[in-house]
């Protein structure tokens, strides 16, 4: 089994470009492949919910930046309890209404998303209030910590059969079906998988 992270600001098109190339990949990998997305916050915001200082209604339109970074992790934190690849589907899409189409974060947005990805609104906002996403969130945070090296943004692959962790910190199209090539399906042609990662730069 192989278990990808991929550690990054959610509010950058070069995460989203890259969340898109992995879920496009790990169909293509021969063995069972976990994909887990981490979003990263700053060591602040850690410490305040550690000490329940952070409040998280979602009662207005959101536009300062921190802030907005903040509900994107929490809301896909809410939406993981519905199933984690529901959650990262939820989470690209958010990400481009966000970063591509230039949309204000609102409630209503994250209501059409939720509704667009399947995501019962009800059981999202029980979930957005539990203390167990919050916990969750911490606990990435610091798992984030000690794989990260004081990188923006790292991509970690673990196998079942080894003990060390491969790290990379380069996304371009070419270093990532390098990276996989090894583990792809046989009858995947790599210059196809290539330009088909492609289309995703924004």
């Amino acid at each position: 089994m192989i278990d990808i992270y991929h550690f990054s600001n959610p509010l950058s098109t070069q995460c989203l470009t890259t969340e898109q190339c992995l879920t496009s990949i790990t169909r293509d990998i021969a063995q069972r492949t976990h994909l887990h997305f981490v979003p990263i916050i700053s060591t602040d915001v850690i410490t305040k919910l550690e000490n329940h200082a952070l409040p998280f209604p979602m009662t207005h339109a959101v536009t300062d930046t921190a802030e907005i970074l903040f509900n994107v992790i929490l809301d896909f934190k809410a939406a993981q309890l519905e199933g984690n690849k529901k959650a990262r589907h939820f989470l690209i899409q958010l990400q481009h209404e966000l970063l591509i189409n230039q949309q204000t974060y609102t409630l209503t947005l994250i209501e059409n998303i939720l509704d667009k990805v399947g995501i019962n609104r009800s059981d999202f906002f029980d979930n957005r209030a539990n203390k167990e996403v919050i916990s969750a969130i911490i606990k990435d945070q610091k798992f984030a910590q000690k794989i990260m090296y004081k990188q923006s943004a790292t991509l970690a692959m673990t196998f079942s059969k080894d003990t060390e962790t491969q790290v990379l910190t380069d996304f371009s199209v070419n270093d990532l079906v390098l990276a996989f090539a090894p583990h792809l399906t046989p009858t995947v042609d790599t210059d196809s998988l290539r330009h088909h990662l492609k289309s995703y730069a924004y």
